[in-house]
């Protein structure tokens, strides 16, 4: 009787170790996204927001604050300009993301071109009449308005848009322009990001041969 007692005890024993090595295992966290995405151009004062599948624990990253709870962690700069290589670590898991850093001051759309430029005295309006049309190009994609206005500032009424790089503004019949005369064109642009800025080019059509 005794020996068969001793066997229960050390069986009864050998369970309780058991249940120790089967103790709940924490599971891995997987990084789901962030947002600006990798890959994009940032300003250096953004706030980036990464998302996990679970709540990551802490967080640590080799640039910027990291803060947040729950599921996910922002970053805030500033970060320093050019290509940045972020490398953000939790306790099960690691992942980089690459951004480039723009200046501090994105700059918005610029004129670089077109049928007319700012300060021109000896335009054309018979070659502008024919075409029907003047042309205005920026140096980034943009969006907005332009208006063709006289030297004082009466509207013309010419057809305006603004589409990609090029600003159009089409002739309306009985509206051509006439020579020795000063013309305006204004409007308020954005690139994409929302970067804005006022048009003004001002030229004066040449006198009649």
């Amino acid at each position: 009787m005794r020996f068969w007692l001793m066997i229960a005890v050390f069986i009864l024993a050998g369970c309780g170790g058991d249940d120790d090595s089967l103790k709940d295992v924490t599971p891995a966290v997987e990084f789901l996204s962030a947002n600006p995405p990798s890959g994009e151009t940032i300003p250096p004062n953004v706030a980036i927001t990464l998302t996990f599948d679970n709540d990551p624990g802490d967080v640590t990253a080799n640039a910027g604050a990291v803060s947040g709870a729950g599921k996910t962690r922002t970053i805030t700069g500033p970060f320093n300009r050019n290509p940045l290589s972020l490398m953000v670590h939790w306790a099960s898991g690691s992942t980089t993301l690459t951004y480039f850093v723009s200046s501090c001051c994105p700059e918005p759309p610029r004129v670089s071109g077109g049928s007319v430029r700012d300060g021109d005295m000896e335009v054309d309006p018979d070659a502008i009449n024919s075409a029907g049309k003047i042309e205005i190009q920026f140096s980034e994609e943009a969006m907005g308005y332009i208006v063709l206005q006289t030297g004082s500032g009466e509207d013309l009424g010419w057809l305006g848009k603004v589409e990609g790089h090029t600003g159009i503004l089409e002739l309306v019949k009985g509206r051509e322009l006439r020579h020795n005369t000063a013309y305006v064109i204004v409007g308020k642009v954005s690139d994409l990001k929302g970067n804005e800025v006022e048009v003004r080019i001002v030229f004066v059509t040449r006198e009649k041969a």
